[in-house]
């Protein structure tokens, strides 16, 4: 239970930071916009999973050769790069051989390759303590359902936190740091 508390919890901070940072501290972000519809969040996810899952067992398969690479900073930059040839073919592949499917992923997948490299470069950096394949497999379908959970905590509760209700000192990122330090207070329960 404590590494879910501990996974949870950098979930949030994940998603907050791409809110607070990315999204130019207006309290709203343009991932969370992104997945107003469930659609969109399926497909944002979809893709995220992909990407980030594939960086994952991609690193861990390269500590498995290279032993002596216990450079973490250099995992995570990799994984930063597979993810970004994963954006970049998937973008050339889909609008060459399928412009119907890549209509649908065109909105989400600017957001996807940002949350993929924030959410798999953390766990890819750790690839070597991985024990197996199906293990980092797990660690990248496990960092993207975290990630959806995240955004659906963090866009449900901007929508109940946008009310006149809430005073005008508190409104916006004030409400969202006491909101999000909260939800981390729940996780935290799990350690």
């Amino acid at each position: 239970m404590k590494y879910l508390g501990e996974f949870l919890s950098y979930i949030l901070i994940a998603v907050f930071a791409q809110n607070l940072l990315l999204g130019r501290a207006v309290g709203m972000s343009d991932i969370i916009t992104a997945t107003r519809h469930r659609r969109s969040l399926t497909n944002l996810l979809l893709l995220v999973g992909g990407w980030s899952t594939t960086g994952i067992m991609l690193m861990w398969l390269l500590s498995r050769f290279v032993k002596d690479m216990d450079d973490y900073l250099m995992f995570a930059l990799l994984h930063s790069l597979v993810c970004a040839v994963a954006y970049y073919a998937s973008d050339r592949l889909l609008a060459r051989f399928s412009p119907r499917l890549y209509a649908t992923f065109q909105e989400v997948m600017p957001h996807a390759l940002i949350n993929a490299i924030v959410v798999g470069a953390p766990l890819s950096a750790l690839s070597s303590g991985i024990p197996s394949w199906y293990a980092a497999l797990g660690y990248g379908i496990g960092s993207t359902l975290g990630l959806g959970l995240g955004v659906i905590l963090i866009r449900n509760g901007q929508e109940i936190l946008n009310q006149p209700d809430v005073p005008r000192a508190f409104q916006g990122v004030p409400i969202m740091l006491l909101y999000i330090g909260i939800l981390s207070l729940g996780f935290c329960a799990f350690l």
